[in-house]
């Protein structure tokens, strides 16, 4: 805590450039983490978390637009900013689309809201997280969108307190000052305040374009880590060498469920995954389709580690964007993510098969051909 109190206060006094954002974090812990499942769940807590703020609110949102719950957030936002709560929100130039939306976007800055916005070519901020007063925050793979509402997208939030909120915290903090945010220095002490060690080891995990990437190696060590089960939760699965790792995880005897939507939104990444539908289900992977756009990402390692978050397991979330995760080490959580997540969605689910039709030369170029906008 006193080494990211430390480096707040430098972000806060100093230029902050893009090799700053390269976050190392040292395993914390969480006082209290919940995986809440569906749109319908976590949005009404979210805005309860929110509604409770009495100092800051900081929303990291690759996609945050108009519509239904969009505009409950903003009533809610707008109504905490008129209290004098300070509320500063990060979006993404392509997700979000702020220059056409209809006004959304003059409407929070009108209201006081401090909205900055990631404009960099090649840099799409993907990230989704909520940090209030510096004492709760939320990760999870879901815009503030209606489709992610009103169940179109299956998705989940992770809820933490503890120690590694500071850290999650330091992330916003990091990424609002290099996009030009002002925080006063004195004010650190509301946004970092005293928070009483957990029980449960967590990890704030932070990719920002450049080399380095510790989501990226987290992901490839859960894999080749794994002894007895794994999970693996995502809706693109195009990169070869992550798809390697789980072929060689279920070869070597671990129990492997790969969940995934039966019918993806994006017909390349589609084509790029179920061409390796064959070598998957050869080596004994269980492939699950989930029956709507399964819009999750997350990994479950023997029934003790869960990493969950932003990233997908293709090239561009694992090299080029912006995103944020949490790993958790904790037996009790895996068995909570289980029962709330993955049995349901099992439960549901279409078992995987060969696909037929899908050309060499479509599977070779898909997963290069995938939109940067997921």
């Amino acid at each position: 805590m006193d080494d990211v109190r430390a480096r707040a206060e430098q972000l806060a006094r100093s230029e902050v450039k893009l090799g700053d954002l390269a976050l190392v974090f040292e395993e914390t812990t969480a006082a209290t983490v919940a995986v809440h499942v569906s749109g319908r769940d976590f949005f009404p807590l979210i805005l309860d978390d929110i509604a409770s703020a009495t100092s800051s609110i900081h929303i990291n949102q690759y996609g945050f637009r108009p519509g239904e719950i969009g505009e409950r957030f903003a009533a809610a936002l707008l109504a905490k900013a008129a209290e004098g709560v300070a509320v500063r929100i990060v979006v993404d130039r392509v997700g979000s689309r702020p220059g056409r939306s209809g006004g959304f976007y003059e409407r929070l800055r009108a209201g006081g809201i401090d909205v900055r916005v990631v404009r960099a070519p090649g840099r799409i901020d993907h990230r989704k997280l909520f940090v209030v007063d510096g004492r709760v925050a939320w990760v999870g793979g879901a815009g503030i969108e209606d489709h992610f509402n009103d169940g179109r997208f299956h998705d989940l939030f992770v809820r933490l307190t503890g120690p590694v909120v500071a850290q999650l915290q330091l992330v916003f903090l990091a990424s609002f000052r290099w996009l030009g945010g002002e925080v006063a220095p004195e004010r650190l002490d509301t946004l970092f305040p005293p928070l009483a060690p957990g029980a449960i080891p967590a990890t704030a995990l932070h990719n920002a374009p450049g080399s380095y990437r510790p989501i990226t190696t987290a992901i490839a060590e859960l894999l080749a880590g794994a002894r007895e089960t794994l999970d693996v939760v995502n809706p693109y699965v195009a990169d070869k060498a992550m798809i390697a790792r789980i072929i060689g995880a279920a070869r070597r005897g671990v129990r492997v469920r790969l969940f995934v939507p039966a019918s993806p939104n994006n017909k390349a990444c589609a084509a790029a995954q179920r061409h390796h539908h064959p070598d998957l289900l050869d080596a004994g992977v269980r492939i699950l389709g989930y029956p709507k756009m399964l819009h999750a990402k997350a990994f479950v390692r023997d029934g003790e580690e869960v990493l969950a978050g932003t990233c997908n397991l293709e090239a561009w979330s694992l090299k080029r964007f912006f995103e944020i995760d949490v790993r958790v080490r904790s037996r009790e959580f895996a068995a909570q993510f289980d029962e709330r997540f993955s049995a349901p969605a099992e439960a549901i689910s279409m078992p995987g098969v060969a696909p037929a039709g899908i050309g060499p030369r479509l599977a070779s170029s898909a997963a290069a051909a995938i939109s940067p906008l997921l």
